[in-house]
């Protein structure tokens, strides 16, 4: 068996303790924590790129909810419910800390 090589990277000290501890958590060393990553991005199965499409996806169908739902309280009988879930949403993303945009959820 051919003697294993060293590759030397440089990280912080914030990212150096994120890899302790995410090895640690799975019962392994940095270095075979660390091997069987790159041996998956070398095979392709690159998380980042994985997590990308995934995000992507993600927001097409939340795009897709979106328009939808819009459609079906534009539609609905009662006329102002459609503001009145709006307003709803801005008060529920303001009671989250989530920032909304002038256009996000207004009817404007």
């Amino acid at each position: 068996m051919a003697r294993p090589l060293s590759l030397q990277i440089y990280v912080s000290n914030d990212l150096a303790h994120r890899v302790r501890m995410a090895a640690k958590a799975k019962g392994m060393s940095v270095s075979e924590w660390v091997r069987l990553l790159l041996m998956a991005a070398c095979d392709g199965e690159d998380p980042a790129s994985g997590q990308a499409a995934s995000i992507e996806r993600i927001h097409r169908q939340s795009v897709f909810a979106m328009v939808g739902i819009d459609a079906l309280l534009a539609g609905h009988a009662d006329p102002q419910l459609r503001e009145r879930a709006h307003a709803a949403y801005a008060r529920r993303c303001k009671q989250l800390g989530i920032a909304t945009t002038a256009v996000e959820g207004a009817s404007k």
